[in-house]
C-alpha cells in the first residue's frame, strides 16, 4: 500500500518499478491525467480523488483493479475501462457525467457511486440494467433527482422510478431498499420506495 494522499503532487512519477503495489491512494492532489500506471499490474485499488482528471485513461494494463475510485475530479464521459472486468466498485461521483455508457462489460459491479453527476434523463438508469450483482448505487443530486429545475425539491418519485428499473438493489443513496433484507416478521417492510 502506498498513500501519497493531499501533497500537491502534478504528477505520477517513480512509480512504475512498483510491480507489486496492491493499493495506491493518490487523492487530494493536483494530477490532471493518469499516467506512469503501466507496470502497476497487481493494483487491486487505486484511489486518485480530488485531483484534476478530466479523462478517464492510462488504465489499460490494470486487470486485476477491483475499486477504482475517481470522484471529485473533472471527468465527463465514462471511458478507459475497457480491460477493468474484475472492478467491483466504482466511483465517479462528483464529476460532471451526463451519460451512463461504457460499462455493460463490467460484470463484477457492485458498488456504483455517481452522485452529483448531470444526468438529466430517465433512460440512463436503464444501462445499469446489465450489471446484474449491482447492489449498491448512489445516484443523488443528479438532475433527475430533483422535482424542479431550480434543485430545490426531490422528485417524490426518485426512488421508486429507480427500483422499478432496479429491483434488486440492496442500497439507494445512503438508504437500504429493502431487498435481500430477512425479516423476522409477516410486516411488508417499506423503505420509501
Amino acid at each position: 500500500m502506498l498513500e501519497l494522499g493531499s501533497n500537491k503532487l502534478r504528477r505520477l512519477e517513480n512509480i512504475d518499478h512498483l510491480v507489486n503495489l496492491t493499493q495506491l491512494y493518490v487523492g487530494k492532489n493536483k494530477i490532471p491525467t493518469l499516467e506512469n500506471m503501466d507496470n502497476l499490474v497487481n493494483l487491486t485499488l487505486l484511489s486518485i480523488q480530488g485531483n484534476r482528471i478530466t479523462k478517464i485513461a492510462g488504465l489499460d494494463r490494470l486487470v486485476n483493479l477491483e475499486q477504482l475510485y475517481l470522484s471529485e475530479n473533472g471527468i465527463t464521459q465514462i471511458e478507459g475501462l475497457e480491460n477493468l472486468h474484475k472492478l467491483q466498485i466504482l466511483d465517479l461521483a462528483r464529476n460532471f457525467i451526463s451519460r451512463i455508457e461504457n460499462i455493460n462489460h463490467l460484470s463484477e459491479l457492485e458498488e456504483f457511486w455517481f452522485n452529483d453527476n448531470k444526468v438529466a434523463t430517465w433512460d440512463q438508469i436503464e444501462h445499469l440494467t446489465v450489471l446484474k450483482n449491482l447492489q449498491t448505487l448512489y445516484m443523488e443530486r443528479n438532475p433527475i433527482y430533483f422535482a424542479n429545475t431550480e434543485r430545490t425539491r426531490m422528485d417524490p418519485n426518485y426512488r421508486r422510478k429507480i427500483m422499478l428499473t432496479l429491483p434488486n438493489l440492496r442500497q439507494l443513496d445512503a438508504n437500504l431498499t429493502g431487498v435481500g433484507l430477512n425479516c423476522t416478521d409477516s410486516t411488508e417492510l417499506r423503505l420509501g420506495v
